[in-house]
């Protein structure tokens, strides 16, 4: 045999005994034990406490709430006589007495929810002040609030429906 082609057996059978083992075995090919383990990860942070609004902040909302709460019931004792008083204008002429009489009561249906308009308003203010400071009060304010924008927009369609009742 030439050197040339002893060269690679030479090669291979240094290289074979390098694998093996002082016992003269080759390793294991089989998984260690610390790769069949889960692969290391970042600990999930652990949740957050809840928040909840602070006792001066508490009594804010809870007092907007009442206030808008007696505003809606006003409203609902108005809105039966609008009804009846929209259903009796309809199809009247502008400026008869039916009319009137429908958009005058409008008028104070309207009014008489004026205060949970102002409600709305008066959370938008807190939820902004309250923003700046922390804004992971934001939501709780907002779902404080979200009942109340609920009335109103639906206080908004009754309104637009009994004006479009009565006529312009």
């Amino acid at each position: 045999m030439s050197i040339n082609k002893l060269a690679p057996a030479v090669l291979v059978a240094l290289l074979l005994t390098a694998c093996s083992t002082t016992e003269g075995q080759f390793p294991s090919l089989e998984r260690r034990p610390y790769e069949s383990k889960a692969p290391i990860s970042v600990p999930e942070a652990a949740p957050a406490a809840p928040l909840e609004l602070s006792v001066q902040l508490q009594t804010k909302v809870d007092s907007l709430t009442r206030r808008h709460a007696a505003a809606q019931a006003d409203y609902q004792r108005k809105l039966p006589a609008v009804e009846t008083l929209a259903s009796r204008a309809s199809g009247s002429a502008p400026g008869t007495e039916s009319w009137v009489n429908a958009h005058l009561e409008l008028s104070r249906l309207d009014q008489a929810r004026a205060d949970s308009i102002a409600v709305v308003r008066e959370f938008d203010s807190l939820i902004a002040e309250q923003g700046k400071a922390d804004s992971n009060l934001v939501p709780l304010l907002s779902k404080a609030q979200q009942p109340v924008s609920d009335t109103i927009a639906a206080q908004n369609a009754e309104i637009d429906r009994l004006s479009r009742l009565i006529g312009e």
